[in-house]
């Protein structure tokens, strides 16, 4: 939102005047799981996302982000600096009811890495996060790296 000078001079933006997509790309590194939530809370929050909603698709955007760095990639955090990326892509989509929701694409070119079947298992919690945080979630997975498509619930426009 812009500061409070600018609303009173009329410079609120509209829905029309804010991009409906959003695309980055940032290094394999544990710094940009920090920067993607940033620039995602803000684009949500830019096209006027309620509070709840946005939290719930910043956490899995960064779940998303975080297993390509870790699993794709198999960057710790303490690891030296990678040239790898992880790209981010979203873009919001309106209904004819009236709704509106908005998909993330994030994808890397790492190892692919089948989820983890071990009941008994501590990790591998990170599609059951994502699933619980947004309507769908498809993992494509193979040997050119993974591609996690997250699809929110529908909000009101």
């Amino acid at each position: 939102m812009p500061p409070s000078s600018e609303r009173q001079l009329g410079n609120e933006p509209t829905r029309a005047d804010v991009a409906q997509t959003l695309d980055l790309v940032l290094a394999a590194d544990w710094i940009s799981p920090s920067v993607a939530r940033d620039r995602v809370r803000g684009w949500l929050r830019a096209n006027r996302w309620s509070p709840a909603h946005t939290d719930d698709l910043v956490l899995a955007v960064n779940e998303a982000i975080s297993n390509s760095i870790e699993h794709g990639y198999q960057v710790g955090p303490e690891d030296p600096p990678t040239t790898e990326t992880v790209e981010i892509h979203g873009v919001i989509h309106r209904a004819d009811n009236g709704s509106r929701h908005v998909e993330f694409t994030v994808r890397d070119a790492g190892a692919w890495q089948p989820p983890n079947e071990d009941g008994h298992s501590t990790r591998g919690q990170g599609l059951r996060l994502m699933r619980a945080c947004v309507e769908h979630v498809t993992v494509d997975g193979g040997d050119g790296g993974t591609t996690v498509t997250l699809h929110s619930r529908p909000v009101p426009v």
